[in-house]
C-alpha cells in the first residue's frame, strides 16, 4: 500500500478522535519503509484536536518541524489551536491564533468561538464571533453558538444586539438534513418533515423513545433563536429535529440487526439538544448510534460521546 493509503487509513482514525490508533498507523508506515508527509501530520494532529490532547499537539507539530523538515500549513495550526482552546486553554490558544505565521482564517475562530462557549466564557464568545463575522458574516453557526452562550450568561442586550444584526443583515439559517440508510435506500428527513410514507409512524416512535428518555433525566436544551417561543411548541421543535427523525427511522425500521450501531449523516453541526438526546437514547435502545455531522464523527455509547461534548 501507498502512502496515499496510509494517510486515508489514518485520518478515518482521526475523524473519530482515536489518537491511538492513527499513532500505530503512523508508527507501521515507517517501520514500511514510507516517509511521513504533510497530510501524514494532519491525520495525527486531527486526531489529537479530537481527542482533546493539545500537549502532545504541540509537540507533534514540532517533531513535523525539527524531525522530517516539513512546514506546517495553516490548516496543522488550526490543530493546534483548536487542540488548546478544546482543553480550556484559551488565552493560550487565542495567543498561538494570533503569532502563527498565517493569517487566521473564519475556521480558525469559529473552532475558538466553539470552545468560548463551551467552557461558558461569553466574553470571549462574543470576541470570537466578532471575529468570525468580520470574515463571513453571513455564518449562521456563528450566530446561533453566541447567542446561545450570551442568554445563558442573562446577557440579554448583547442578545437584542445580536438579533438586529441577524435581521439587518437578512441571515437565515441553513435548513438540516439528515440521511440514514435503509436497506440499500437513502432516506432523508428535515425538522418536522411530514413527507415520508410512514410519517405517521415514525412520529409515533420518536414520541415513545423521547417519553422514555425523559424518565431517565433527559432534560431539553434550548435553542436561543426560540427563547420567546412558548415551551409546548419549543418542545416540539426540539423532539422534531431531522437527526432524531432519522434515528426513530432507523429504530422503526431496523437498520441494523440488533446489537450493531444505527449510522445517521448530518449535513450541519449536531445540535447540542440532539447530541444530549442521542447519548440517552444509547441507554434505552440499549445499541450504538454513530452520527457524521459536518465537523467529524460523533460515537455514541452508553450514554456517553466520544467527542466528549466539544465539537
Amino acid at each position: 500500500m501507498n502512502l496515499v493509503g496510509w494517510n486515508a487509513m489514518m485520518a478515518g482514525y482521526a475523524q473519530q478522535g482515536d489518537h491511538k490508533s492513527t499513532s500505530e498507523l503512523f508508527d507501521s508506515m515507517e517501520c514500511q519503509g514510507l516517509v511521513p508527509d504533510e497530510y501524514s501530520f494532519l491525520a495525527m494532529l486531527t486526531a489529537l484536536y479530537n481527542a482533546g490532547m493539545f500537549l502532545e499537539a504541540d509537540q507533534w507539530l514540532t517533531r513535523m518541524k525539527v524531525d522530517y523538515g516539513l512546514q506546517p500549513t495553516l490548516v496543522h495550526y488550526t490543530c493546534l489551536v483548536c487542540a488548546m482552546a478544546r482543553a480550556g486553554h484559551l488565552k493560550q490558544a487565542e495567543r498561538v491564533a494570533l503569532t502563527m505565521p498565517y493569517e487566521p482564517d473564519a475556521a480558525v475562530w469559529r473552532a475558538l468561538l466553539s470552545a468560548c462557549a463551551f467552557h461558558g466564557e461569553a466574553d470571549k464568545a462574543w470576541s470570537m464571533a466578532r471575529r468570525v463575522l468580520e470574515l463571513e458574516p453571513l455564518d449562521d453557526s456563528a450566530y446561533v453558538i453566541v447567542a446561545n452562550v450570551l442568554s445563558a450568561a442573562g446577557r440579554w442586550d448583547d442578545v437584542a444586539e445580536l438579533r438586529k444584526m441577524l435581521r439587518d443583515r437578512r441571515v437565515k439559517k441553513q435548513g438540516g438534513r439528515s440521511w440514514v440508510e435503509i436497506q440499500g435506500k437513502v432516506h432523508v428527513f428535515a425538522a418536522g418533515d411530514w413527507k415520508h410514507e410512514r410519517s405517521a409512524e415514525i412520529y409515533r416512535k420518536l414520541q415513545e423513545i423521547m417519553e422514555e428518555i425523559e424518565k431517565l433525566g433527559y432534560v431539553p436544551i434550548w435553542d436561543e433563536l426560540l427563547h420567546n417561543v412558548e415551551e409546548e411548541r419549543r418542545k416540539e421543535a426540539l423532539w422534531h429535529h431531522s437527526e432524531k427523525l432519522a434515528v426513530a427511522f432507523g429504530v422503526l425500521c431496523g437498520s441494523a440487526p440488533p446489537g450493531k450501531p444505527l449510522r445517521i449523516v448530518k449535513n450541519l453541526k449536531i445540535c447540542k439538544d440532539c447530541h444530549e438526546a442521542f447519548k440517552y437514547m444509547t441507554r434505552i435502545l440499549e445499541r450504538k448510534i454513530i452520527g457524521r455531522d459536518v465537523n467529524r464523527y460523533h460515537r455514541f455509547v452508553d450514554g456517553n460521546c466520544t467527542c466528549r461534548d466539544i465539537w
